[in-house]
């Protein structure tokens, strides 16, 4: 955008950030997306009481409402004849910028990892108050050790 000033190129941006933001926070529920040759657009309602449905243009930074509807049907309705080949339902999928920027924020987001399982603690025990434990356990437990008898099972009958 060559065209714009500084201060219109701000306000474009915080435009497409709050149009971001109502979307990833469900509320603006995007009904249709398709590509028109040059960017991605969209149509959805937000979902507030009086609610418009509103025609997105552009990615990023540079998304813009580019017009306003009264109901869904009516947006939806111009939306397909605007773009009946191109049409698809839902969301578009999310560009490089926007997939960085969640990856950026996973980083700091502590919701997103699971603490790890406490591990008890080894004791340590004198070795006469020690019990005899599960030798059995021990042995089950590690594949490289084989029971065996010293004399034969059969005989001991």
């Amino acid at each position: 955008m060559p065209w714009c000033t500084r201060s219109e190129i701000r306000e474009v941006s915080d435009q497409a950030q709050k149009i971001h933001d109502d979307i990833r926070h469900g509320q603006l529920l995007i009904h249709a997306h398709a590509h028109n040759g040059h960017t991605t657009v969209a149509v959805g309602t937000y979902l507030h009481p009086g609610g418009k449905s509103v025609y997105l243009h552009g990615e990023d930074h540079l998304r813009q409402v580019a017009d306003t509807f009264d109901s869904p049907a009516q947006a939806l309705l111009a939306f397909e004849k605007a773009h009946a080949a191109e049409m698809r339902p839902g969301p578009a999928p999310l560009t490089d910028t926007e997939r960085a920027a969640i990856e950026a924020r996973s980083v700091f987001d502590v919701t997103t990892t699971k603490p790890e399982p406490s591990r008890p603690e080894p004791e340590t025990v004198p070795v006469y108050l020690a019990d005899a434990g599960d030798h059995d356990a021990l042995l089950d437990t590690h594949g490289e050790f084989e029971k065996w008898s010293s004399f034969p099972v059969e005989s001991a009958c």
